[in-house]
């Protein structure tokens, strides 16, 4: 796997020294940007010479739910389903400015019903539905679209989503390491069966850690570090990366993280968190 493939995301064009620049990194995930910082990071990209993918939506949207994460690409209301689609074709289209490589854009998502109850059914159609229209954004502006499972969802499913993937070429799946975590623990699934089924439709992995929600709600997007070991609940972040890159070296591993290791965790060093994957990553090539 080429280094290039290795990036970091950032919300925050101030920490691209921290976060790109000190770990040796020649790509960037950008997300929720303000518009006025958009010729700023065209002019990093250009300097930097940095491989990109965006993360809906890029340009802080003030008509737009907070947080700007929320999707209702599974909703069963039409006009959500529309605000969400509308924020992920105007990242689109800065995407395709830009030279993107892809976009990340969460689904499936929990469906907000409002108190009615809509069966499975109902709802892995309403969500097809958008996975088409992702799909048509993706022919459009020839930018891949990937998709990052979030939430409690019937549909975060291997059946779902390869079915899905298999039938809208311009869609791949996003493997978030945290969330996905959580979800294993929360609905009772293998996290590592999950991801070396998922492997072959996956087109990029989100790297952070957690021991569980507790972890998450208390830590926010805990930077990996080999002190993470899976016999004190951390998830085996070798193990998942092995798994997913033996079948699909060609997927890009995205560190997604805060900059600072939580102090109450032992503070360590960010880098040494990413030269370790980084390393990880290598000895798979």
């Amino acid at each position: 796997m080429n280094s290039s493939r290795l990036g970091f995301h950032c919300h925050n064009l101030d920490h691209l020294d921290v976060a790109i620049g000190s770990n040796n990194l020649h790509r960037g995930e950008f997300y929720n940007l303000p518009v006025e910082s958009l010729p700023r990071l065209k002019e990093e990209i250009r300097k930097r010479k940095l491989l990109l993918s965006i993360h809906a939506p890029l340009v802080r949207i003030p008509w737009y739910p907070t947080p700007p994460t929320l999707s209702f690409l599974c909703d069963v209301n039409e006009e959500r389903r529309q605000l969400s689609l509308r924020m992920v074709q105007e990242t689109m289209a800065v995407a395709e400015e830009f030279g993107a490589e892809y976009v990340v854009v969460h689904f499936p998502v929990p469906s907000s019903t409002d108190g009615h109850d809509v069966g499975y059914v109902r709802s892995r159609d309403i969500a097809w539905d958008s996975a088409a229209r992702l799909a048509e954004m993706s022919r459009r502006h020839s930018i891949a679209i990937h998709m990052e499972g979030f939430g409690p969802s019937p549909l975060l499913s291997v059946e779902f989503l390869t079915k899905v993937i298999g039938c809208f070429p311009g869609l791949r799946y996003c493997f978030d390491i945290g969330h996905m975590n959580i979800a294993a623990r929360r609905d009772g699934f293998d996290l590592y069966a999950f991801a070396e089924q998922l492997a072959p439709c996956i087109g990029s992995v989100h790297l952070w850690n957690n021991r569980g929600l507790n972890d998450y709600m208390d830590f926010g997007h805990i930077p990996v570090h080999p002190t993470q070991k899976p016999d004190d609940g951390w998830v085996d972040v070798a193990r998942i990366l092995r798994l997913i890159l033996s079948s699909n070296s060609s997927c890009c591993v995205i560190f997604e993280s805060g900059l600072r290791y939580p102090v109450a965790l032992g503070g360590h060093d960010l880098r040494d968190g990413v030269k370790w994957v980084s390393d990880l990553v290598a000895g798979l090539s």
